[in-house]
Parts: C-alpha cells; sequence; structure tokens
C-alpha cells in the first residue's frame, strides 16, 4: 500500500509549473490552497520562494545562489510583461560566475512594452520600477524593448549578457563586472565588442568609469574568479601581468597563471580547489613544478584568497620577487 503524505497530498508536484516553479495562482487550478501549500512547505516537498511563489524540493532545500536563481526565475516570470532578468540575478541564472553578489534581492530591468492601441491612436507603455524588500525593478536602459508575451510562454525574459555584467558592476564595483565578463569571454557568451557597446549603453550612469575601465582588460585567458581578482589587483599596484605564459624548465613545458611582463616573477593563483581532497599527488606535482621552474631562475610569488583584499601585502611580496629576479 501506497503511504500517505504527512501533507496529505497525492500529486505530481512538478506539474504545478515549468522547472518546478509556480505560482499559489497555478496552484489553485490544481486544487491546492494556500493551507496546502503551507503544509507541503512544513514537510519539505516545496519552499517558498517569494510572495506567491513557490519551489519543488528535490534533495536538501536551496540555498545561496540556487535559491536566487530559483526566485529570479519566478519573479522573471511574474513581471514578464514589464520587465527583464538583469545584473547579477541573470548571470546567476546563466551560471556565470560572480563575485561580491547581494543574493538578498533579485534585480530585475523595466523595459518598453510594444505599442499597443489607444483611445486617440498608438500609445507606446513603459512599465515602472519596482523597490520593495526582495524584488528591485530598475528603470530602461536604452530603449530596451519587451514583446507582449504569448500566452502560454511561461519563460521569463532575460537581459542580453553584457548589459547585465556591466549592471552588476555598477552594483557591486569594478571586480563584480570583470569576474563574469572574464567567464563570459571565455565560454563565448559575449566578445570584447559587445562589451564595448554595453558600457555605451551605461555612459550617463553613475559609476560607470571605474567599470569602464575595468572591462577594458577584461580577458578570457583567466580561468578562474582568482587568476580574474589576481590580473585586477596586480594591474591596478602598478604591475603588468601576462596570464597563461608557457616555460620550458628541466625538459618541461609548464603554463603559470601569470608572468610580470619582461621579467622573471611568476605569480600563481592558489585557489581551494585543487587542493580540496588532500591526494598528496596533487600537492607532490604542484612542488615538482615549483621547484624546476625556481632552477631555471623563475621567481614564484604563490597568492591565495586572503591576499588580494590586502593589496600592500602583496605589492611587498611582488616588489621583494623582482628584487631577487634582477
Amino acid at each position: 500500500m501506497t503511504p500517505r503524505p504527512a501533507d496529505g497530498v497525492h500529486m505530481n508536484l512538478d506539474l504545478l509549473g515549468p522547472d518546478g516553479i509556480f505560482s499559489s495562482a497555478d496552484a489553485a487550478r490544481q486544487g491546492l490552497d494556500r493551507h496546502a501549500l503551507r503544509r507541503l512547505c512544513t514537510t519539505g516537498r516545496l519552499v517558498r520562494l517569494s510572495r506567491g511563489w513557490y519551489a519543488v524540493v528535490e534533495g536538501d532545500p536551496p540555498l545561496g545562489e540556487e535559491r536566487h536563481r530559483l526566485t529570479s526565475l519566478a519573479l522573471g516570470r511574474q513581471f514578464r510583461a514589464r520587465a527583464v532578468i538583469s545584473h547579477h540575478s541573470l548571470l546567476i541564472c546563466r551560471r556565470i560566475p560572480t563575485f561580491r553578489a547581494d543574493l538578498t534581492a533579485v534585480h530585475l530591468t523595466s523595459a518598453v512594452d510594444e505599442t499597443i492601441a489607444g483611445e486617440s491612436g498608438p500609445v507606446r507603455r513603459r512599465s515602472v520600477t519596482v523597490r520593495r524588500p526582495g524584488v528591485v525593478i530598475h528603470r530602461s536602459v536604452g530603449g530596451l524593448r519587451l514583446a507582449t508575451p504569448r500566452p502560454h510562454d511561461l519563460r521569463p525574459a532575460a537581459m542580453p549578457v553584457p548589459l547585465a555584467i556591466v549592471q552588476a558592476g555598477l552594483l557591486g564595483g569594478a571586480e563584480s563586472a570583470l569576474v563574469p565578463a572574464d567567464s563570459a569571454l571565455r565560454s563565448a557568451l559575449t566578445t570584447p565588442e559587445e562589451l564595448v557597446r554595453a558600457v555605451a549603453d551605461f555612459r550617463t550612469h553613475t559609476g560607470i568609469g571605474p567599470v569602464r575601465c575595468a572591462l577594458a582588460h577584461a580577458d578570457g585567458r583567466h580561468e578562474s574568479p582568482g587568476e580574474t581578482r589576481t590580473a585586477y589587483l596586480l594591474r591596478a599596484l602598478g604591475f603588468e601581468p601576462e596570464p597563461q605564459v608557457e616555460i620550458v624548465a628541466d625538459g618541461r613545458l609548464f603554463r603559470v597563471d601569470f608572468r610580470i611582463a619582461r621579467t622573471r616573477v611568476v605569480v600563481e593563483f592558489d585557489g581551494a580547489v585543487k587542493y580540496a581532497d588532500g591526494r598528496p599527488e596533487v600537492l607532490f606535482d604542484e612542488k615538482r613544478r615549483e621547484d624546476a621552474l625556481r632552477r631555471e631562475g623563475w621567481i614564484v610569488v604563490r597568492l591565495v584568497w586572503a591576499d588580494l583584499d590586502h593589496p600592500q601585502r602583496v605589492r611587498a611580496r611582488v616588489l621583494d620577487a623582482l628584487s631577487r629576479a634582477a
């Protein structure tokens, strides 16, 4: 005999909405009232994303960026006739790395609707902005247009990736634009030319100067957010980092994260990922690689996440390496 669910609801909840995301109105059409939804949340089969919006839970409840992604998709559906998912919310939906993204509010951008018939002739409507706990809808950008959604198309509209990258920088600072820009370039989700045009669309916005300067150095050769931030910091300190340089040492070809241009100083960013499992062969290979570089006269500076928040510490270490390599 099939056990009776603790919440008393016998149905496939994925039928309530695409991707397991649905509104209370969607649930009502299937006979689930607010009391049933509350019971489903209590038993862990659903999670409440926002006012009137829910998601089906498979396994552990969504946290952090995953919860923000689901909430962005839900609110994108709610406002799909008025706005597009934008800023870091769009980047998270596309699974593009972000930096210091505020996950407490979903960000959307108002759009110009299609022209509609009015009493005195054609009227072009403009959606209003919204700011309330959990959601912000920003004013329209560059005449961004939004076609009237088809009745059965529930997909939310999305800001183009290059524009969302610039918006993320306007909210969080230069690195908040540069980290997703490098990843998007590496994944062919944008081009340098598209980034230039996106910056131009925001030329009158407060704070665009630092974002423009940072994106001028966007480089898809940076393989992680840590490498992006390392390059940004080194340039800000007056050094000239060359990414992904190949060096022959002990008859082997090595590729290093950065070489300080025209010197024999190498800068490596050590993220936690490659050491996470603690395998001794990984640590041994890394040491053997560094020893080979040192025997060939290269000075290696290793940086970790904590170092990137202490510019003067990094400056001193690189200057010391340069003095020893001279």
